[in-house]
């Protein structure tokens, strides 16, 4: 508990000093959390975090983006500091919606959409259902599509039975950390126990919308075409999570400007968060 709360403190100490500030709205059983750095004028730029984490893995990446982007980073419902209802569908066209139901309440029109992994998958999903407030997307190591080659993780799930996501004891975190990244950023051994911690605590929640999340009826392989917004796409070739073997599944359905790092895993904004930044601002003047 104590390396979780130092956790947090750690982390709203950046946000500051990053300029940004802590944000609520309820929506029916939804209560988000978001931070905004309030840069009005500035072209609107949602980031969206990876299925079991939270805003957090954007800060040191989003430090690069505050002079030139009004920000906005949420924690998904069922995620971070927005609650968890176990009766609702966590499924991607649901948060979908209501990641959109948080613009239109904050009045924010034409905005660029970047997300993580499952955050990529909404990000282009955004880009289907609200084409109108879309401006571009960007999709970073984004899950949403099946590739020709099945992932480390899948493979593990395969011959092993056990999503590695899902853990009975904090001693299964070293090995699913290790399979996030290939460069993570330097983190306390008591910081990184007490996350460990979370993810036993929070098994069946996470259990529950990895489930709805993860419906490959609703993946996007047939759809890609049909983005109509500019996209860029970008990889870490040794992402371990979700094979790189998908690059090519979303450049060729997209049609979209295409970066791969070749030292880089599935979180480049956290690895290398500066170089994420060049390329987000490259994309988008």
């Amino acid at each position: 508990m104590l390396g979780a709360k130092i956790y947090e403190q750690i982390m709203r100490l950046e946000s500051q000093l990053y300029g940004f500030s802590a944000h609520h709205h309820t929506s029916g059983t939804v209560h988000w959390h978001y931070l905004d750095n309030h840069n009005e004028g500035k072209p609107k730029l949602v980031l969206l975090h990876g299925f079991s984490a939270s805003h957090t893995v954007w800060l040191r990446c989003a430090r690069h983006l505050t002079r030139d982007f009004h920000i906005l980073i949420p924690d998904l419902p069922g995620h971070g500091e927005s609650n968890y209802d176990q009766v609702l569908n966590y499924s991607v066209p649901n948060q979908t919606a209501r990641l959109h139901e948080l613009l239109m309440h904050l009045q924010w029109h034409n905005t660029i959409i970047a997300g993580n992994s499952m955050g990529g998958f909404i990000a282009a999903q955004y880009a289907l259902d609200f084409a109108h407030n879309t401006l571009g997307i960007v999709c970073i190591d984004p899950a949403g599509v099946t590739g020709p080659q099945p992932s480390k993780l899948e493979q593990t799930v395969h011959t092993g039975g056990r999503n590695p996501f899902f853990m009975d004891d904090i001693t299964q975190f070293d090995s699913f950390y290790a399979m996030t990244m290939t460069k993570p950023p330097f983190m306390p051994r008591f910081i990184l126990k007490a996350l460990a911690a979370q993810y036993v605590e929070r098994k069946s929640r996470l259990e529950h919308i990895f489930t709805n999340f993860y419906n490959k009826n609703e993946f996007l392989n047939d759809r890609l075409g049909d983005i109509r917004s500019p996209v860029l796409l970008l990889w870490g070739a040794k992402d371990e999570l979700i094979d790189i073997s998908c690059a090519p599944v979303w450049q060729q359905g997209t049609q979209g400007i295409s970066v791969v790092w070749d030292d880089l895993g599935h979180m480049p904004m956290l690895e290398a968060p500066n170089l994420v930044a060049q390329e987000i601002k490259r994309f988008l003047p």
